[in-house]
């Protein structure tokens, strides 16, 4: 009865997401957003990016969600320029994203039970699946939402993949992703696993995810938030809108 009692005073604890929306810190490194209209050096933008996040067309710069790695150089070195913002809700479709979550929607709903994923490690530091781990913490509870994690392929929906693919690992993404029974959605998680930043020119790795599989839902970071793996997640079961998608 104590513990009862105990669980009554405190109330709910874990995070509302998605239902409700969260708010990170003010110091949470998300996205990188421009300041200003004209950059005051362009070739300076381009050569502090290690990973090519930052391209410049006439006087303006766009930032490659996916490349960038959240490192904050262009922030210190061009603060007028570029700033860090706490967005969480990264996660990106390739193509367009109504478009792409009506079909995710379409093919998730044939599952019709709880959700299993099945990760892959393809050459990650480890960041990643830390965060993986958290979702399932008795604060962001991912359980809550019907989201499991399994331990073979072959009772798997969503094949979630971290890290830069080496090569060695190239034949035990493919047969896990072949073993997988349809309808198959694919997550690339990390930043390079969607593209391979800093690692991409590396002879041990064959390039990002979508160099090997499909992937459906890509989720920037390195790493991602815990909030930023759910949006991701609901993002790839078509129940949230990707990043650029219509409010």
């Amino acid at each position: 009865m104590s513990w009862i009692a105990y669980g009554v005073r405190g109330g709910i604890l874990s995070t509302r997401y998605p239902l409700k929306p969260d708010a990170m810190p003010t110091t949470y490194r998300g996205a990188v957003v421009t300041r200003a209209a004209s950059l005051p050096d362009q070739q300076k933008a381009e050569r502090i990016c290690l990973s090519d996040a930052i391209a410049v067309g006439g006087d303006a710069a766009r930032i490659d969600g996916l490349r960038c790695f959240q490192c904050g150089e262009c922030t210190r070195r061009l603060p007028e320029a570029f700033a860090m913002s706490n967005r969480f809700d990264l996660a990106e479709v390739p193509g367009e994203p109504e478009r792409v979550r009506a079909a995710l929607r379409a093919r998730t709903r044939r599952w019709g039970r709880s959700v299993h994923l099945r990760h892959v490690d393809a050459g990650s530091d480890g960041s990643e699946e830390q965060e993986l781990q958290a979702i399932f913490n008795p604060f962001y509870d991912a359980n809550r939402l019907g989201i499991f994690l399994t331990a073979t392929p072959r009772h798997a929906d969503v094949l979630v993949v971290s890290g830069v693919v080496a090569k060695p690992m190239v034949e035990a993404l493919l047969r896990a992703y072949e073993a997988m029974p349809a309808p198959k959605v694919v997550v690339a998680l990390g930043t390079s696993a969607c593209s391979g930043s800093i690692f991409s020119r590396s002879d041990a790795v064959v390039g990002p995810v979508s160099a090997v599989l499909p992937v459906d839902v890509f989720v920037p970071g390195a790493p991602p938030a815990p909030l930023t793996i759910l949006h991701g997640l609901w993002v790839a079961l078509g129940q949230a809108k990707a990043k650029g998608g219509a409010s």
